[in-house]
């Protein structure tokens, strides 16, 4: 029986290939064909760090039971909705 290899995902080396390769595109010099062969590594991992935060995010969602609406706003702001029913 074949065993599944799997190999974890690391958020932060990833990261710090795409701005690698952000920062090669960005200088230019390379002819079309490679550029395009690093735009397509960037997309991916784009994703792949994408759907990482997600993953994170939906893991924080269920540990404290609530939406995570409340730590985007983040920035102790008064709701607009709460803020005129204290001032009636």
């Amino acid at each position: 029986m074949a065993t599944k290899k799997t190999t974890k995902f690391d958020f932060e080396a990833s990261l710090k290939e795409l701005e690698s390769i952000v920062d090669t595109i960005e200088r230019g010099g390379l002819s079309l064909e490679e550029s395009l062969k690093l735009f397509s590594q960037g997309v991916m991992l784009t994703k792949n760090c994408q759907q990482a935060i997600k993953a994170a995010e939906q893991k924080v969602k269920i540990l404290t039971g609530e939406d995570l609406t409340e730590f985007k706003l983040g920035c102790g702001c008064v709701d607009e909705d709460q803020g005129a029913d204290e001032n009636e």
